[in-house]
């Protein structure tokens, strides 16, 4: 990642506030970008205040010409916590207000018979070791590995040959989203993959400066972005319509699939929900149960007895619980 260079009269503070986020577990990738763009407009403007005044905070929250209201939140929510700080530091600051987007979104929760149809499908496509087809090799066991296990694309990319440990049947998330190590359990029948997989990969010449464990044909690490273009030929290829970006399917809808029908299965076992949620929660690498029950909000028309399970847990236990991303 690019060196971010502050000039503004905030530079020290934007600095240390980062590194204490990032002490507390945080990445704070996004959210240092955002407090760039603020260092540059506090320059812009010629600022001299080392608080953040109401008309800071007033044109700061103005949206910007094309500008998601999504991304304008995301904005003011960084400069409040930042205005959180330096308050904390006796510098009283003010705090802006953008409007919460709706979430309108509704992910793809894949049926069996799709499963099986991009399974079947990826499993037959041909891989070279030319460039542009080198991705495939990966395909059947990394999409079988996020479909068994409901973990991020970029978790899953990110594990070493060491972080995958057959015998014991878990891989050792390291690079994770809320920069917290965590055990990922897997199935015999995921094992039996991942030791196909490794026979055929072992025997390519992969750059040995590359300890991933999901690697192309040509022995190299793969991009998240590649996945997605490759996932999209596979989609073609089965006829399951693809919306267009973020409308998906998408690959991360394997996470969603996961989610809702993990909770599915265990309530239709007879699991108490006060246990259940908890556990899948944990499982997901969620940093609050909220953020798993979001998950199962946005499949509200397809599961509504679902879902009024879990909203008596909230109404009952969790009233308070702040909203998080999944």
């Amino acid at each position: 990642m690019a060196v971010i260079r502050l000039t503004g009269i905030f530079k020290e503070d934007i600095e240390c506030f980062v590194e204490l986020k990032r002490k507390c577990g945080y990445k704070y990738i996004a959210e240092e970008k955002i407090l760039y763009l603020f260092d540059k407009f506090t320059v812009d403007r010629n600022e001299h205040e080392n608080v953040i005044s109401k008309e800071l905070a007033r044109e700061w929250s103005k949206q910007r010409p094309n500008e998601s209201d999504a991304y304008r939140y995301k904005r003011c929510i960084t400069l409040n916590q930042f205005a959180g700080y330096l308050s904390l530091h006796d510098r009283e600051s003010a705090t802006c207000y953008a409007p919460k987007p709706k979430k309108t979104f509704v992910p793809h929760i894949y049926t069996e018979d799709e499963m099986k149809l991009i399974f079947a499908t990826c499993d037959n496509m041909e891989c070279t070791p030319v460039r542009s087809d080198s991705i495939r090799f990966v395909m059947p066991a990394l999409l079988r590995f996020l479909f068994s296990t409901g973990v991020r694309i970029g978790e899953a990319l990110s594990l070493r040959k060491e972080d995958v440990k057959l015998d014991l049947r878990i891989a050792v998330l390291r690079d994770t989203k809320n920069g917290k190590e965590r055990l990922l359990p897997f199935s015999e029948s995921m094992e039996n993959v991942l030791r196909q997989y490794i026979r055929h990969r072992d025997r390519l010449n992969p750059n040995p400066l590359c300890d991933k464990f999901f690697l192309s044909a040509r022995g190299r690490e793969c991009s998240s972005e590649q996945i997605y273009k490759v996932f999209r030929k596979i989609l073609s290829k089965t006829g399951i319509p693809f919306k267009g970006n973020h409308y998906g399917p998408r690959v991360h809808d394997f996470r969603h699939t996961f989610a809702v029908k993990s909770l599915l299965k265990m309530a239709d076992s007879g699991m108490d929900i006060y246990c259940s949620l908890p556990i899948l929660s944990t499982y997901l690498g969620h940093q609050s149960i909220e953020a798993t029950n979001n998950y199962v909000r946005l499949t509200a028309e397809m599961y509504p007895h679902l879902v009024q399970n879990v909203d008596a847990i909230f109404t009952n236990v969790y009233p308070s619980l702040r909203n998080e991303d999944n």
